[in-house]
């Protein structure tokens, strides 16, 4: 059984639909200034350049013209407008090209490291009358499936994540099952100590986030300072108990649960019990981790009552001490270990003997674990793609990772697979790719790269001299550019060492050195030969294809 911790001794598979008449509680709202805070609010589907302030939390968004290059903008259906109270679900972009298509947010945005809330919003508004289901990633590693089941519901997948790198990618995969689409991307930071069971090797999916004791009304910012969503729940199980009073949180506090969730809570009706049950999600991994907020909101000091209780899963002691929650004060109960497999589950507050009065819970929060398991192409690597797909504003399936997973290894790359290493940028291939200008020392930064092919481009300049660092290159093919200079005196000894296949033919203007000037021939013997598989993969043998 796995351990339950008490924060003070420390010291959406459901991903629920929000109906669009979404009442956002703002006690307290005043303005704050979101740079400060490192919000970062995306409308998907925004004509690039616009940004506006939404009126309800008073975040800023932007267009995200500036974190993706590919799919298409629409509005929403003018039927669902009217009801649309959230100005960010009123676009949304889709995918109809290409098997994976991602938003990347980098740096200074996102700090390797850091622990992040990241939120994504889909509302569908019947944009082209086609119900839908897709996938959704973050970065290398499976988030969530969307499954597009109403036209007027939004809906949202949560994550709690820590940046294993400087940027961070939101990858829509089709499926075969419909057309990928995004209404929105929020993202938040935490401070590192924050929700401890999420870091570099497992992030926390949100399956529910409950805000007991309350009928309706959804919280988040600026009541929440860290804009988490917390939906309504009560029940005629139980009785809706309140306070107007502030409920302080701890000087050491991993949730920061804000005042006026916790100000709110239920007790059990003619029971001893308080039972909150769920069942496992079919295809999910269930690996669950749980918190429990729990507050004393009402004055026991003078009287003779008192709240005491034991906390169980399935029957077994989880919280090893009795809880005595303090007045006003706000605690959580929650588990770093997952919860062992079970048909069923459920968590039972237990009120003493000897208490007075019945258990109370005032939040809930149930997450599963996405496991960072699938390794990320070499740091190295991706910087020297990105630079090299933006330098020559490369339009291929050439976004998230560039390696991982393999299914989605970008057009034109090899790429070799090491259980113990990350995935390695063997050849690359940007043959007949327009390209123009002079060829970028990005190349050079491939550090594991064997072959690559620039041949019928229209490439200008010289040849960098950087090349020659590249200590596994086997060949080098520029033929049919238009390149000019001195050929780099270590490139020619290595090719004449045998070392490289150096193909330069059709570069009229290249010199051998810098006072000759000759066309080059093909004196040079190519060794290896090219071939291309059906996905337009490089595929190097030794004998003809």
């Amino acid at each position: 059984m796995a351990i339950a911790y008490r924060k003070k001794r420390l010291d959406s598979r459901i991903w629920w639909p929000i109906l669009l008449a979404f009442a956002v509680a703002s006690a307290g709202a005043r303005s704050h200034s979101t740079d400060a805070l490192g919000f970062l609010s995306i409308d998907c589907g925004l004509e690039p350049g616009s940004s506006y302030v939404d009126p309800l939390t008073n975040i800023p968004y932007v267009s995200d013209a500036g974190f993706i290059d590919t799919g298409v903008n629409h509005n929403i259906s003018v039927d669902y407008v009217g009801d649309v109270r959230n100005p960010g679900l009123l676009t949304l972009r889709a995918f109809p090209n290409g098997t994976r298509n991602c938003y990347t947010i980098r740096s200074p945005t996102v700090v390797r490291g850091s622990k992040y809330l990241l939120r994504a919003w889909f509302f569908y508004g019947n944009y082209d009358g086609q119900l839908l289901s897709f996938q959704l990633h973050l970065g290398v590693n499976y988030w969530d499936r969307v499954d597009v089941t109403s036209a007027e519901l939004a809906y949202w997948k949560e994550t709690i994540t820590v940046a294993t790198d400087w940027h961070l990618s939101v990858c829509l995969v089709n499926t075969g099952t419909g057309t990928p689409f995004i209404s929105g991307i929020d993202l938040r930071p935490l401070k590192d100590s924050m929700y401890p069971a999420a870091n570099e090797w497992r992030s926390l999916v949100l399956l529910y986030r409950w805000n007991l004791g309350v009928e309706s009304g959804s919280i988040r910012y600026p009541a929440d300072p860290l804009d988490r969503l917390w939906a309504p729940w009560s029940s005629p199980r139980w009785n809706d108990v309140s306070t107007n009073s502030t409920v302080q949180n701890l000087s050491v506090d991993f949730f920061e649960a804000p005042s006026v969730v916790m100000q709110t809570a239920v007790t059990p009706i003619n029971s001893s019990s308080l039972v909150i049950p769920w069942d496992p999600f079919p295809g999910y991994v269930n690996q669950f981790l749980v918190i429990l907020h729990i507050s004393e909101i009402l004055d026991l000091s003078g009287t003779n009552q008192s709240r005491q209780f034991n906390i169980y899963v399935n029957g077994f002691r989880w919280l090893g001490v009795i809880m005595t929650p303090e007045y006003l004060q706000s605690d959580s109960v929650y588990n770093l270990v997952t919860l062992p497999s079970s048909p069923t589950y459920n968590i039972s507050l237990e009120a003493l003997s000897n208490s007075t009065l019945p258990p109370i819970l005032n939040a809930f929060e149930l997450y599963v674990t996405m496991s960072n398991t699938s390794v990320p192409s070499d740091a190295g690597d991706v910087d020297a793609m990105t630079a090299i797909k933006e330098r020559y504003r490369i339009q291929r399936n050439w976004m998230g990772d560039p390696c991982s997973p393999s299914d989605f290894v970008w057009d034109g790359l090899n790429c070799n697979y090491s259980l113990s290493n990350s995935p390695r940028v063997t050849a690359l291939s940007l043959s007949s790719s327009g390209l123009t200008g002079e060829i970028t020392k990005s190349f050079a930064s491939l550090s594991a790269l064997q072959y690559l092919d620039l041949s019928y481009n229209n490439l200008t300049g010289s040849i960098p001299d950087d090349l020659a660092n590249l200590s596994s290159l086997r060949l080098l093919d520029l033929t049919g550019n238009q390149l000019n200079g001195s050929i780099p005196s270590n490139l020619l000894e290595m090719a004449q060492n045998g070392l490289l296949t150096l193909r330069l033919d059709g570069n009229p203007h290249l010199c051998y050195n810098d006072t000759s000037c000759n066309v080059i021939s093909t004196s040079v013997i190519l060794k290896v030969y090219i071939c291309f598989s059906a996905t337009g993969n490089l595929q190097i043998d030794s004998k003809n294809c």
